[in-house]
């Protein structure tokens, strides 16, 4: 196939007295200089994940001294899972340094080959070069595969508030190991829809139309459903078929999820003055009331991070903590109607968003309460429930229009708003929204006795 060709000692002929060759010794040694340090990166690194593993350990030793002997069972699960993240996690780095030690001996080789033979023959200086350029290409895709990804963290959260549902719990708190490969989105990113699916969530004994004020989805890929007008929560698997359901008091608001497997919903009943956060495990596939906490003020929407409770009453933001005890007052707006709606906290817990649904703004706040800013956009008519991605992606459901936006710009600050969904997509008084980062799907809770489970592409 080939249209000429020369022998080698033709082609070589003084290549020791070209700069590529003369240059060889040094771009040998910068790569293994680089291979090295990558190296010992990532030998730091299982050393600061094995350091935090112990640490966790450690952790978990001294809240055990405080439950006794209820938490054996607990404690030894636990145990397992961190030492099978220690382990998981030290291979995939172990894999990673084998790597970078194979190409390392393949190179010394090469190196080794070249400066016994070359001098004396320069065909074979020639194909020596040739295969030490073949290594080194290797080597540096190898390290940019290496730098593409994140240090490997391990930690120990502690379930907080564990004393007082240690019982119902399968372990003593959750076994974080972060890092190795980035995810593939931008925070930056807008979505588009690729296509939307309909899932019909009525079940039996459903006495009224669904009216679906909120949606979360578990580890394990099931659906929570809050449906207030049939005063109920609905466990679905990830095809949408019922598994459970539970039977909860009237006006069914907003869901969260506290813990690996337990989920807070709220309750807010103006006529029996009864404002209540119950606090629901699944276990078995069937969802169990664990304990209720009763409130002063009203509880329209709600979310968690770091064993806090943030909760809306319709006109302020209260922070409780996990068992109940009111923290403080974070935000207010006293001007009638629903001015502080929906929450939603970022991942980092840096930043609090609220829905005035009334004067159709969408407020973000710092973790003190202090106003960051101010949106407002012709797209954004009657927000209700808003919800934050791992990555944080904002998305906010308007019932006025019967859309679902997503508010772009949060990366440099210049907020704005883009419709992604509504009439077309059969969109009916959309009250709940929440991003299934599995399959990169917007799923839509509204008052009619199906959810759109919207596909979205970047």
């Amino acid at each position: 196939m080939c249209s000429a060709a020369k022998h080698v000692p033709e082609v070589a002929k003084g290549f020791h007295d070209t700069r590529e060759y003369k240059e060889l010794p040094a771009r040998v040694s910068e790569i293994k200089k680089h291979l090295q340090n990558a190296r010992q990166s990532l030998e730091d690194n299982k050393k600061a994940v094995d350091k935090s593993g112990d640490d966790c350990l450690q952790q978990l030793k001294s809240l055990r001294d405080k439950l006794n002997t209820m938490i054996d069972r607990l404690e030894k699960q636990t145990v397992t899972e961190i030492k099978k993240g220690k382990s998981s996690v030290g291979m995939k780095i172990q894999t990673d340094v084998d790597k970078i030690d194979d190409v390392t001996e393949r190179l010394q080789k090469l190196s080794d080959d070249l400066n016994a033979t070359g001098e004396n023959n320069e065909a074979t200086s020639y194909i020596g070069c040739i295969k030490v350029d073949d290594v080194i290409w290797k080597a540096n895709v190898l390290l940019q595969e290496i730098n593409n990804k994140d240090d490997y963290k391990m930690s120990f959260q502690p379930f907080t508030g564990i004393t007082e549902y240690v019982s119902s719990l399968e372990m003593l708190g959750e076994v974080i190991c972060e890092g190795g490969e980035k995810p593939l989105l931008d925070p930056g990113c807008s979505f588009e829809v690729e296509k939307h699916v309909l899932h019909n969530v009525k079940v039996a004994d459903d006495k009224s139309i669904c009216y679906i004020t909120g949606i979360y989805t578990l580890g394990s890929g099931e659906f929570l459903l809050a449906d207030r007008y049939n005063s109920k929560l609905k466990l679905f698997d990830s095809s949408f078929k019922v598994i459970s359901t539970c039977d909860v008091p009237q006006y069914l608001n907003r869901v969260c999820l506290t813990g690996e497997r337990e989920v807070a919903a709220a309750i807010n009943n103006n006529n029996e003055d009864r404002h209540e956060i119950h606090f629901f495990r699944v276990r078995a596939g069937r969802l169990l009331m664990s304990r209720t906490i009763k409130l002063q003020y009203g509880c329209i929407g709600i979310a968690h991070h770091s064993g806090d409770l943030y909760i809306t009453t319709g006109t302020a933001l209260h922070v409780y903590n996990i068992s109940g005890a009111k923290s403080r007052q974070l935000y207010s707006v006293q001007s009638g109607g629903y001015t502080v709606c929906g929450c939603a906290v970022s991942p980092d817990g840096s930043r609090v968003f609220i829905t005035n649904q009334t004067h159709n703004k969408l407020i973000t706040l710092n973790k003190d309460g202090t106003k960051l800013s101010t949106l407002t956009h012709p797209e954004l008519q009657g927000p209700v429930a808003v919800h934050v991605t791992s990555l944080g992606h904002v998305f906010v459901s308007c019932c006025s229009l019967g859309t679902v936006v997503q508010v772009v710009g949060m990366k440099d600050g210049k907020q704005t708003v883009k419709t992604l969904a509504g009439l077309k997509e059969r969109l009916n008084i959309p009250m709940s929204v929440y991003f299934n980062s599995c399959n990169n799907t917007l799923v839509v809770g509204q008052a009619k006795n199906n959810i759109v489970e919207l596909q979205l592409k970047p």
